[in-house]
């Protein structure tokens, strides 16, 4: 027996050595599964198997499209800001909350009703537990420093309320479905937070270091840049509605008091921002912005005046201080022919 125990001895020390199996690294995610499990294990005693586990990278606007109102809504802070979003429906919430009161999961399935202030209150010991399991699980994955940091905040009360206070960028959303103990008791979580590195880059591209000066130059260059719309406005006039629905094709309307140095530009809202005079210049026709109006008033169908005597100006067409409209700067000999005579226009439709 001694033989046979020292010839076992020298064989194991003499035959070569077998090299250690390696290990196997923690994928993303083996490492959401393993954090989800845990942290409703420890947190409150819930058991739950992690059924798939989805990523996406979505920008905000197709973000807050992959969540709804029923869902429990709750917003993500970092550093004092929110800067994501988690979401539980209600097969998740009442598991909980039957777990945390009766210590068991009823068999039949939950309710389907909205989920009120009071269970999304009780559930939270439950989502903070499952991201601090996520902080240490997800360290040396793809997911390594995305939840570091990150607290719970205020309940979102809708998704466009989510949408005012989340900041625009791209997104990595988690979508996890979970066993809680049957086949009619399925729950689902979302997670969203900013991709590592992404968020920072667009708010650095969005909002260059500038001094405060320059901000002020650069904010009333893009404003005054903006585009704006003018109409001018020749003349307003009322019509019976027997009037125009008569109105044909040729048929000649006149316009009272109405002359080509009466022009208004009006904006949107109707306000007039200048005054001119109706012309041509290039084979177009072309409004003369001008600091004085023709002293004749537009009138309307009735007789009325459209504006108080004391508004109207004291140029008239044939003063010799009448502007006139030119082909370019200088150029008398480009003078456009026109009609400046305060007789009525005629309209034709």
């Amino acid at each position: 027996m001694t033989t046979a125990t020292g010839s076992g001895v020298l064989q194991r020390m003499t035959q070569r050595q077998q090299p250690d199996a390696p290990d196997v690294p923690l994928t993303a995610s083996r490492a959401v599964r393993l954090a989800l499990a845990r942290g409703a294990q420890t947190s409150i005693g819930l058991p739950v198997t992690v059924g798939s586990v989805a990523e996406q990278a979505l920008p905000l606007d197709e973000l807050l499209a992959e969540f709804t109102d029923e869902l429990l809504l709750i917003s993500l802070t970092r550093d004092g800001a929110i800067c994501g979003i988690l979401a539980c429906d209600a097969g998740l919430v009442a598991a909980a909350i039957e777990v945390m009161t009766t210590g068991k999961i009823s068999a039949g399935a939950p309710d389907t009703r909205s989920i009120t202030k009071t269970e999304g209150t009780l559930v939270q010991p439950l989502l903070r537990a499952l991201l601090d399991e996520l902080e240490e699980t997800t360290a040396r994955t793809s997911l390594d420093g995305w939840t570091r940091m990150v607290g719970l905040g205020p309940r979102f009360t809708s998704c466009r309320a989510a949408s005012f206070d989340m900041t625009d960028g791209t997104y990595r959303l988690m979508r996890m479905t979970l066993d809680c103990g049957g086949p009619d008791r399925q729950g689902m979580m979302l997670l969203a937070l900013p991709l590592q590195g992404s968020a920072l880059a667009d708010t650095q591209a969005a909002s260059p270091d500038v001094p405060i000066a320059d901000w002020h130059s650069l904010l009333n260059d893009t404003v005054m840049t903006a585009p704006a719309r003018l109409d001018a406005v020749l003349h307003r006039m009322k019509l019976p509605l027997s009037v125009m629905t008569g109105l044909q094709v040729g048929q000649i309307l006149p316009l009272q008091g109405c002359t080509v140095g009466m022009v208004r530009l009006v904006d949107l809202n109707g306000r007039t921002v200048a005054r001119g005079r109706l012309g041509q210049m290039a084979g177009q026709i072309a409004v003369r912005i001008q600091a004085c109006a023709d002293i004749i008033p537009m009138t309307e169908m009735d007789g009325g005046a459209s504006e108080p005597p004391e508004r109207a100006m004291r140029t008239r067409a044939t003063d010799m201080a009448a502007p006139q409209f030119m082909m370019n700067d200088g150029d008398a000999d480009g003078e456009e022919e026109m009609d400046w005579s305060a007789a009525p226009l005629p309209l034709s439709l």
